[in-house]
C-alpha cells in the first residue's frame, strides 16, 4: 500500500470511530422508549441500505444460501439482546460508561476464543483483562455507595451487552465468511431486517412509547441509523483489513473515548483525577486485547 493510500485508509478508520462514538448521544436525545429506539435504529437502516441493494452490481447477489440464512439470523438475535441492553445501560450510567463497558466484548471473544477454539490469548490478553477490570473498579469506587439500584443494573446490562455483542460478532463473522457472492451491502442489510422484527416484538411487548414525537426524534433517529448502522458498518469495515493491528486499536480506541468527550460537553458528565486514571488504564487494557497477538485478518474478524 503506498503512503497516499494508508492515509487516506487511516483517516478513514478514524472517521468512521468518530461517527460510531456518537450512537450513544442519539439514544439519550429521543423521546422514545430504549427498546423502541433500537428498533428504529435497525429498520431505518434497512431502508437506507435499499440505496446499496438497487446497484446492479449488489442485485445480482442479495440473496444467501439457508446456512448463511442461519447465521444471520443467530447473529440478529445476539444483535437484538445486545442493543435492549445497551440502551439501557446508556439511560441508566450514561453515554461513555455504557460505552466503554460494551468495549468489553474483546474478552468476551477472547473466552470464547479459549473455550471453543482452543486459543492462547498470550500475556497480551491478560495483562489487558487485568488492566481493564482494574481502571472499572476505579470508575466505580468511588461513588459505589451512593449509587443507587438503577445505575448498579445499568453496570450489568453494559456488561451483559459486551457478551451479547461478542456473540453477535462471532455469527455475524461466521456469515460473512461463508457468504460466497453475497454482498456485504446484502449481509447487513439483511441483518438490519432480522432485527428489527425481533426488536418490533420486544417494544410491543414492552408496552414503550415507540411514536418519535417531532422533528428532533425523526432527525436524531434518522442519524443513529445513518451513522452508526449504516456508515459505521461500512466504511470501518472496507478499511479495517489494511490497517496494522495496533493502529486499527487506537483508533478503535476513539469510540469509548469520544464517548465520554461527549457525555461531558452535552451531558455535563465530569469524571475526577481517580476516574481519569480508571479511564485510562481500562482503555489501555482494552487495547492490549485488541493487539494480544492477532494478525490483521484475526482482528478484523474479532471486531
Amino acid at each position: 500500500m503506498t503512503t497516499t493510500h494508508y492515509r487516506g485508509a487511516l483517516a478513514a478508520m478514524a472517521l468512521g470511530a468518530v461517527l460510531i462514538s456518537t450512537s450513544a448521544v442519539f439514544v439519550k436525545w429521543v423521546s422514545v422508549g430504549p427498546t423502541a429506539s433500537a428498533f428504529w435504529r435497525t429498520g431505518l437502516a434497512a431502508l437506507l441500505l435499499l440505496a446499496w441493494l438497487a446497484k446492479p452490481s449488489v442485485r445480482s447477489g442479495w440473496k444467501p444460501d439457508r446456512r448463511v440464512f442461519g447465521l444471520l439470523m443467530l447473529a440478529a438475535l445476539f444483535f437484538a439482546i445486545d442493543l435492549w441492553m445497551w440502551h439501557r445501560s446508556i439511560l441508566y450510567v450514561g453515554v461513555g460508561l455504557a460505552t466503554l463497558l460494551g468495549n468489553f466484548q474483546v474478552f468476551a471473544l477472547a473466552g470464547y476464543g479459549a473455550l471453543v477454539l482452543d486459543e492462547r490469548g498470550g500475556w497480551r490478553l491478560w495483562a489487558g483483562l487485568l488492566m481493564a477490570v482494574a481502571g472499572l473498579a476505579l470508575l466505580l469506587a468511588p461513588g459505589w455507595e451512593t449509587f443507587d439500584a438503577r445505575f448498579r443494573v445499568g453496570i450489568a446490562f453494559g456488561l451483559g451487552t459486551a457478551v451479547a455483542y461478542g456473540g453477535f460478532l462471532i455469527a455475524f463473522r461466521a456469515a460473512q465468511a461463508q457468504r460466497a457472492h453475497v454482498s456485504n451491502e446484502a449481509s447487513l442489510w439483511w441483518l438490519c431486517v432480522f432485527t428489527t422484527v425481533l426488536l418490533l416484538v420486544m417494544t410491543v411487548l414492552s408496552g414503550e412509547a415507540w411514536q418519535p414525537q417531532g422533528a428532533r426524534d425523526w432527525s436524531a433517529l434518522l442519524a443513529y441509523a445513518l451513522i452508526a448502522q449504516v456508515f459505521g458498518w461500512l466504511v470501518i469495515g472496507k478499511v479495517m483489513p489494511k490497517l496494522p493491528a495496533g493502529v486499527l486499536g487506537l483508533c478503535l480506541l476513539l469510540q469509548p473515548l469520544l464517548s465520554y468527550v461527549w457525555d461531558a460537553l452535552l451531558f455535563g458528565t465530569r469524571l475526577g483525577p481517580v476516574e481519569m486514571l480508571g479511564l485510562a488504564l481500562s482503555l489501555a487494557g482494552i487495547f492490549l486485547g485488541l493487539v494480544r497477538g492477532q494478525d490483521k485478518a484475526k482482528l478484523a474478524e474479532a471486531t
